[in-house]
């Protein structure tokens, strides 16, 4: 169909023409054009590097009539950058996402992009001044109010921020690369319920940032002034030299907390081909730390005593409770659960329940443990299947307490400069788990495990056939050794005490 120029300058004229009189037609492309116009949604100068001379026809009505078939590749290079197509399809489901959002998604509070939060309130003024002045506002409001942060659409912008947000509170930027959806045990132990619960007392905010943020940083352009006065940064980073940099540069506060030594991980360790890559950032981060944390004397005694500050682990009340139903009746059960990378310690005891089972009749449970390439032979053991998200510490214990009536757990470990520096977290789940356990005579456990009080202590297999065979003839002990180690976890390990650790070295620093 021919138009003369007049008419493809003119957006009513020509689409009545094209809408051939149909008024729904010409209703809807008339409000598409104005909107679009009046959002500036598309860059006219890229989008004719794509679309060529035009023929006198007005660019916007090009687009609603012959761009809008474009790829939504080809057509982001000419949209907005604050617009994501891509995420907004498949968001929302639908072909043509500039259309339905001018048309309807804008009524329907539909997002622009993964970060957005409702930052685009008008049809009638340039999206990208819109997106960035709301967002600064917003951020700005949130932040001002907020004692503890984990959303990704406050975080990353207030760390690409170029001015900092004045407020009366110790502003404290922590760091780990674990993503903060679906945590992990270390960071949820170590960093998440300890300051969650440390905002509380409305002196700080916490700005947690995790792997699934640093994904959508632009990690060069992070930390343009002093937006924080105190970083934590967790283990490793994939860019802890520029953090480190960044934090010099306008002198913040530096906390290394870790509760392995990543750097005397063994050869034969899944993390020690990275963790060598990275470990030269690692050093001169801790060199450059003004105080490091770390979960127990061993691990301390490898780092410079006048920074280094032992936060013990504790029982998180947070995830799941004291066990009360214990089991009283039934086939007796021995279990062990772990991470697939402790392969090598179940190992360690196969000998030992081969022989106990030629005496006494029992299952023996393994939850983790092995890794698929171990090809072990489960002629000893009974696997118990892991939960789907079975990183997910905040439902992983609660699932396992539901999932265990073991009568006795074993915790063997081998004995390694890098196990070593462990802490006793298992004593203090198999406490809250009431399962009595034998441990791995080691520095790990034999500082909190008195041998036939609150647990039971085996160096070699001999000791512990004996240990365990003592527990499967007595269930009296069984019972007083709960009930023991309960004590010791009510009385030593309570997270109020970790809190204040924290407080402290936070106070001091900010």
């Amino acid at each position: 169909m021919f138009f003369s120029k007049s008419i493809k300058n003119n957006p009513n004229r020509y689409i009545a023409l094209k809408s051939k009189g149909n008024p729904q037609k010409i209703s809807q492309y008339k409000k598409a054009y104005l909107r679009i116009k009046n959002l500036d949604i598309i860059n006219e100068d890229k989008y004719l590097e794509v679309h060529g001379n035009l023929n006198d026809l007005d660019y916007i009505l090009h687009y609603l009539y012959y761009g809008i078939t474009d790829s939504l590749e080809i057509q982001q290079s000419y949209i907005s950058d604050v617009f994501n197509l891509d995420f907004y399809k498949n968001t929302y489901n639908c072909d043509n996402p500039i259309l339905d959002f001018v048309l309807e998604g804008f009524f329907n509070n539909n997002n622009i992009n993964v970060l957005d939060n409702n930052y685009i309130n008008s049809l009638e003024e340039p999206i990208f001044d819109q997106y960035f002045s709301n967002e600064r506002k917003k951020v700005a409001e949130i932040v001002s109010n907020s004692y503890y942060i984990r959303d990704k659409r406050t975080l990353i912008p207030y760390i690409q921020r170029d001015t900092p947000i004045d407020m009366d509170r110790i502003r404290v930027g922590v760091f780990t690369n674990d993503p903060f959806e679906n945590l992990a045990p270390c960071p949820y132990i170590r960093i998440h319920a300890l300051f969650s619960e440390l905002s509380k007392s409305e002196k700080y905010t916490f700005f947690m940032y995790g792997m699934d943020s640093f994904v959508m940083m632009d990690i060069d352009n992070i930390l343009r002034c002093k937006l924080f006065d105190v970083v934590v940064v967790q283990r490793i980073l994939p860019f802890l030299d520029v953090l480190r940099e960044k934090c010099k540069k306008y002198d913040i506060k530096l906390v290394y907390e870790t509760d392995d030594d990543l750097l005397g991980v063994e050869e034969n360790s899944p993390s020690y081909e990275y963790v060598t890559r990275v470990s030269k950032s690692i050093e001169d981060f801790i060199d450059a730390s003004d105080v490091i944390t770390v979960s127990t004397p061993t691990l301390a005694s490898k780092f410079d005593e006048n920074k280094t500050v032992i936060i013990p682990n504790y029982y998180v009340n947070s995830v799941f409770d004291i066990k009360k139903d214990i089991k009283t009746e039934g086939r007796l059960k021995l279990g062990y659960y772990g991470t697939l990378t402790h392969s090598k310690d179940l190992f360690l005891i196969k000998d030992v329940i081969l022989k106990l089972k030629e005496k006494h009749d029992f299952d023996f449970e393994v939850i983790g443990g092995f890794n698929a390439e171990d090809n072990v032979d489960g002629d000893w053991f009974k696997a118990i299947e892991l939960p789907p998200n079975n990183m997910d510490f905040e439902k992983f214990m609660p699932w396992l307490s539901k999932a265990v009536d073991w009568d006795i757990a074993v915790v063997p470990l081998e004995n390694s400069s890098f196990n070593q520096c462990k802490s006793e977290l298992k004593f203090i789940e198999l406490a809250v788990l009431a399962i009595p356990g034998v441990y791995s005579d080691m520095c790990v456990y034999n500082t909190v495990v008195k041998d036939g009080v609150n647990g039971f202590l085996a160096s070699n297999d001999s000791e512990w056939v004996e240990k365990i065979e003592k527990l499967i003839l007595n269930k009296d002990l069984r019972e007083n050794i709960r009930q023991n180690a309960l004590k010791v976890i009510s009385s030593d390990y309570n997270v109020e005490d970790r809190v204040s650790l924290w407080d402290d070295i936070l106070s001091n620093l900010g």
